[in-house]
C-alpha cells in the first residue's frame, strides 16, 4: 500500500506541476495599472475606465496568480483573450464603499478614484471588475479588453522624487514591498520624513508576525514634497497644499484621515516595486485610515501614532482585517449586514462561522462567548461587538490591536491572517 500511495502522490504532484501557471508565459517584469472611477449613491454603483498605464516595476506575487483569498468588497480578474484562462485575480476595497454607508450618499451622487495593479501582460487580455453581492457572490461592473501594444497606453512617469531604501531584505519577487509616501513634508523636511519612515518600519517590526518575517519585508521611503508643511483639517478651516491632498474629517469624522487622490498616490508608489502603500502624514494630531489593498494613512508625529495606529491601519490595508471596536451612532455603523457573513477574517456574523476561526476554538469555548474575568483571558473566543456594531457581529478576542490601542498585539486570528498574506505574497 505504501508504494501505491507514493506513486499516486507523485502522479498528483506531476499533474499539479503541469497545471500550475508559469508567470513568464503571460507577464513581463513591468506592471499594468488600471485607473477607473466608482460612481453612484447609497444604492447604485457604476464603474468607468479612466486610463491604462504601464509602470516600470512589478513588486507583487509571482505564484498563486489565479488564486483568490476572498478578501475585499470588490475583485478584478484578468483573463487571456485567446484561451479565456484566468491568469490573475485579486480583491480590494475602496473609500467609495464606505462613503455609500454615510448619510451624504442618501441624497448625493459622487465619483471616487480607484486603481488596481497587476503584472504587465505579454498578450491581449480581458479585465472584469466585480462587486461583492454576498460572501461568495459577485456582480460584474466593468468589463473591457486591451492589447498591451496599444499606443494609447501611457508609459511615461509623471513624477520624479527622491527614493530611499529604509530596509531591503531581499528581492521584490520574494518580499512584501511597502511604499511609504511622504505627505505634508516640504522639500526642506526630507530628512525628517526619512527618520519618520525609519520609525514606521521599526515599529512595524515590533509586532508579530512582521517581526518573524522581517527578512521578507522591504520598505522604501518616497520623498514626495508638499508646498506646505502639515495636513489639512477642515474642521478647523485649515487647508494645506500637500503632495497627495489628504485631510482629516473624512465623512465628518474628526479622526478619519484619508486622501481622495488615489491616482496621485499610485503615481508616487510606481517609483518602486510595491505590494502595499503607506502614506505617512506630517502631523502630531491623532488619526489615520486603512482600506484593504487601497492604502494605509497615519499621522507620524506622536508616539502612539507611530506604534499602535501604524500597525492597526496596516492590518486593514495589508491583510483585510476589520475594525473590532464599536460605538453608539458610529459614522460607519451601517457598513455590515448581520444577515450576511462579512469577508474580513476577524469578524463573523456566525452565518458562515465555519469558514472563519471556529477550528481555532477550544472545544469547551461557548459560542457566543460571555464576557467575564475568565473568558477575558482566552486567546480565542467569539465575543459580541465588532465592525462598528454592538450586537450581531463578533470578534475573536476580548481585546486586540484591531480593537484598542491598549492591546499589546494582534490576537491569534489576526496574526494568522497577516501571516497568511505574507506567505501568499512571498512564496
Amino acid at each position: 500500500m505504501r508504494k501505491v500511495f507514493t506513486g499516486i502522490s507523485l502522479l498528483l504532484f506531476f499533474i499539479i506541476g503541469i497545471q500550475a501557471q508559469n508567470y513568464s508565459d503571460y507577464f513581463t517584469e513591468k506592471a499594468c495599472r488600471i485607473d477607473f472611477m466608482f460612481c453612484g449613491n447609497d444604492t447604485i454603483t457604476t464603474a468607468f475606465l479612466n486610463k491604462i498605464k504601464q509602470e516600470p516595476y512589478w513588486g507583487g506575487r509571482r505564484q498563486h496568480l489565479s488564486e483568490f483569498l476572498n478578501l475585499g468588497e470588490y475583485r478584478f480578474q484578468v483573463t487571456d483573450s485567446l484561451s479565456e484562462k484566468l491568469i490573475y485575480t485579486d480583491g480590494f476595497s475602496t473609500l467609495y464603499f464606505e462613503w455609500q454607508t454615510s448619510d451624504e450618499a442618501k441624497y448625493l451622487q459622487k465619483g471616487f478614484e480607484q486603481s488596481v495593479q497587476f503584472p504587465y501582460p505579454k498578450k491581449a487580455v480581458k479585465i472584469s471588475i466585480e462587486k461583492r453581492l454576498g460572501f461568495d457572490q459577485w456582480e460584474p461592473l466593468l468589463q473591457f479588453g486591451f492589447n498591451p501594444q496599444d499606443k494609447l497606453i501611457r508609459r511615461n512617469s509623471s513624477i520624479n522624487v527622491p527614493v530611499k531604501e529604509i530596509c531591503k531584505a531581499t528581492t521584490p519577487e520574494h518580499a512584501v514591498d511597502i511604499a511609504v509616501i511622504a505627505e505634508g513634508y516640504t522639500a526642506a523636511e526630507r530628512i525628517k520624513f526619512y527618520k519618520d519612515a525609519q520609525k514606521l518600519a521599526e515599529n512595524l517590526f515590533t509586532h508579530e508576525p512582521f517581526k518573524t518575517y522581517k527578512s521578507r519585508i522591504n520598505v522604501y521611503a518616497i520623498a514626495a514634497a508638499s508646498q506646505e508643511s502639515g495636513i489639512s483639517m477642515p474642521q478647523d478651516n485649515v487647508w494645506k497644499n500637500t503632495a497627495v491632498g489628504s485631510h482629516y474629517y473624512t465623512f465628518y469624522e474628526p479622526r478619519y484621515l484619508t486622501s481622495p487622490n488615489v491616482f496621485t498616490i499610485r503615481d508616487y508608489a510606481s517609483l518602486v516595486p510595491y505590494d502595499a502603500i503607506y502614506v505617512l502624514a506630517n502631523t502630531s494630531t491623532y488619526g489615520g485610515g486603512g482600506i484593504y489593498n487601497f492604502y494605509a494613512l497615519a499621522s507620524a508625529g506622536s508616539k502612539q501614532a507611530q506604534t499602535e495606529v501604524v500597525v492597526h491601519e496596516f492590518g486593514h490595508s495589508f491583510a483585510g482585517l476589520g475594525d473590532e471596536y464599536f460605538y453608539d451612532k458610529d459614522v460607519l455603523d451601517d457598513m455590515y449586514d448581520i444577515k450576511e457573513e462579512p469577508w474580513e477574517p476577524n469578524l463573523t456574523s456566525l452565518v458562515h462561522f465555519e469558514k472563519k476561526w471556529k477550528n481555532m476554538l477550544d472545544k469547551d469555548t461557548l459560542i457566543p462567548t460571555p464576557v467575564n474575568d475568565e473568558t477575558k483571558k482566552l486567546s480565542v473566543g467569539v465575543f459580541e461587538g465588532g465592525g462598528y456594531l454592538s450586537k450581531g457581529m463578533y470578534r475573536p478576542a476580548y481585546d486586540c490591536r484591531m480593537r484598542t490601542n491598549e492591546a499589546p498585539a494582534f490576537c491569534p486570528v489576526c496574526k494568522k491572517a497577516v501571516e497568511r498574506m505574507i506567505l501568499f505574497l512571498t512564496e
